[in-house]
């Protein structure tokens, strides 16, 4: 897993995922960003954001959840943990920041952050760096409220610890904020530890302009995200629309791409009946909302029409698995779930297959990193990663 990291984070330009707006449950509601104050949730980017901070011209913003697990820095030869030199911070700058359209990322200032030694224990902080995205450090994260500190695993399964940008105990350790009383623990935990949650943190300028909510990245913009995945191998991490992805699969010039995370937390199907995938409401959402709001045009066009079909396996129960599909996004059967790893399959929430469960008003899904094939009613809210097939080169002439 190590090594995956470290080809995933290191040298490619372009994330994830994780706890988006539009369909993610809450106890806040958000307000409009001219109107919140300190302690509000807005959204920006299509991710719920707190508002730790305002002036007439500007807010900063904290991500509500996390949007990954990685470790704040993969090993490399010669490399301090240093908040100036982690992989973390180039992940977030090269390719978080790009899951922002051009007219998002227009409104992201660029952050001048000072990375003192630790005030406990001496530890050398690294450079100054500017960043359009960052991680707070520990006075920041102190001087917020505990409630706003307690950071909900996506959708609040569990609670997540999760690193600052402040080095820890010694050079191979980095501060970060725990889950028993939401504290922040100077000593921190070892750099590589990937098991570490990621809440990106941004300085946005006030704009009396609406931000324009469709979907757009210029053709250089995407035909950069197409040679990443060109340039990408089986399990990297890579970004497309406004999501990052893990590769699944990659063959003659179609590369199979995982959602890294939960997009939503919502029923297989509006209510509990007998359903397939072909009927399911989970599958129109998909491929009519998911689909139209979340790619560019030219991203759009770039994903290719996948048809799906079901082996007398995927129905443990001999349950319908339903007429054959052409979807432009999906989700995996738990045989198509198999090929990818079980870190990868294991995202901190139990997610979505399409396959019929014991019955036929319930489905599979997969329960830490593997699959409960007894189901779960389709009425009930689970995680949602979807699944999409993107052409990133011409086709061969074998196909």
């Amino acid at each position: 897993m190590k090594k995956l990291l470290l080809a995933a984070l290191i040298g490619i330009a372009s994330i994830l995922s994780g706890c988006f707006a539009s369909t993610q449950e809450s106890t806040k509601e958000a307000v409009a960003l001219s109107d919140a104050s300190v302690g509000d949730v807005v959204v920006f980017g299509d991710i719920r954001w707190y508002v730790t901070a305002k002036t007439e011209t500007s807010c900063t913003l904290l991500t509500e959840k996390p949007v990954i697990k990685l470790p704040f820095n993969v090993p490399r030869y010669h490399c301090s943990n240093t908040w100036d030199q982690s992989t973390l911070r180039a992940w977030l700058n090269e390719k978080f920041y790009y899951t922002f359209t051009k007219e998002e990322r227009a409104l992201i200032s660029l952050t001048h952050n000072s990375n003192p030694p630790s005030a406990k224990f001496g530890t050398p902080g690294g450079e100054d760096t500017d960043d359009y995205i960052f991680l707070l450090s520990i006075d920041e994260a102190n001087a917020l409220d505990s409630q706003v500190r307690k950071a909900g695993y996506w959708y609040d399964m569990n609670d997540q610890w999760w690193w600052l940008r402040s080095p820890g105990a010694n050079e191979s350790y980095i501060a970060y904020v725990g889950t028993k009383k939401n504290v922040v623990d100077p000593s921190g935990d070892v750099a590589g530890n990937t098991y570490g949650a990621v809440r990106p943190a941004l300085n946005l300028r006030l704009s009396g302009d609406p931000i324009p909510t469709k979907m757009h990245k210029t053709a250089a913009e995407e035909e950069k995200e197409l040679a990443v995945i060109a340039d990408s191998q089986v399990d990297y991490v890579v970004a497309f629309g406004r999501y990052t992805w893990y590769i699944a699969d990659k063959s003659d010039g179609i590369c199979t791409l995982l959602c890294a995370g939960p997009v939503a937390n919502m029923p297989y199907n509006d209510e509990k009946t007998d359903v397939t995938w072909e009927t399911c409401s989970l599958r129109r959402w998909l491929n009519v909302d998911f689909f139209d709001s979340k790619f560019s045009d030219g991203e759009k066009a770039a994903i290719v029409t996948t048809h799906n079909t079901f082996t007398e396996e995927e129905s443990h129960y001999g349950m319908d698995c339903g007429n054959e599909t052409d979807d432009k996004v999906y989700l995996f059967t738990d045989s198509e779930a198999k090929i990818v790893s079980d870190d990868i399959r294991g995202c901190g929430i139990d997610w979505w297959l399409r396959s019929p469960g014991k019955e036929q008003n319930e489905a599979v899904y997969i329960l830490g990193t593997a699959a409960n094939y007894m189901g779960n009613d389709v009425d009930h809210s689970l995680g949602v990663r979807p699944v999409i097939r993107v052409r990133y080169a011409e086709q061969t002439a074998e196909q």
